[in-house]
């Protein structure tokens, strides 16, 4: 399986007090060590963290726009709140795909390799044999270790959707009226997914 890029300016610009991750090449030894895999995680999730904060800089930002036009509505509606709520979506959809993609990549990654282990138990190479320190064989231990970490994998995906919901909610709170159009397949998937704190991985935004 080859190993995922990740990387987009424009959707962490106003999250990370550093400069965003322009481009960080997840491979699977980045699966297996779970203390680097959640700070990679952790760093994508600050633009769901920030999504209250970023709301209200954007209507105020607004507000100070209209001030200075004196309330002129000419400017169309690829404009304003409209064009707010749109801009901001399409940062949390481009946010959303880059965490699903990692959390997918390392948890096929993982399962593969359980699999692998499961299929080549006792009669492979070391199978079955007893250490010294330890009753239990040495390829039982590597799987064992390696469903837990497929657990706590999984466990990561259930926090995205949660965190897909928290973040959907408080979109809506702030920009009620949008709604994915009809056209916009990809919006429509990740907004029911969101919505309904589902796990799983829209189509690409």
């Amino acid at each position: 399986m080859p190993a995922p890029p990740f990387g987009t300016a424009s959707a962490y610009t106003d999250s990370f007090p550093a400069p965003p991750p322009t481009q960080v090449t997840v491979t699977a030894e980045t699966c297996y060590n779970l203390g680097v895999f959640r700070d990679i995680v952790r760093q994508y999730r600050k633009l769901d963290d920030q999504i209250i904060i970023r709301l209200n800089r954007a209507q105020a930002q607004l507000r100070d726009q209209d001030r200075i036009s004196g309330g002129d509505k000419s400017l169309g509606s690829s404009s304003g709140a409209e064009a707010m709520c749109l801009k901001m979506w399409t940062e949390m959809m481009a946010g959303w795909a880059h965490r699903q993609t990692l959390l997918s990549f390392c948890s096929q990654t993982v399962l593969a390799n359980l699999d692998e282990k499961k299929q080549s138990q006792p009669g492979a190479e070391g199978g079955g044999v007893r250490t010294s320190s330890s009753s239990t064989p040495r390829w039982e231990r590597g799987i064992r270790e390696e469903e837990v970490l497929a657990d706590q994998l999984a466990s990561e995906e259930g926090i995205e959707a949660i965190i897909r919901k928290r973040t959907l909610d408080a979109f809506k709170s702030r920009c009620p009226f949008f709604h994915p159009s009809v056209s916009d397949t990809a919006g429509k998937a990740w907004w029911d997914l969101a919505d309904r704190g589902l796990r799983g991985h829209g189509p690409a935004p």
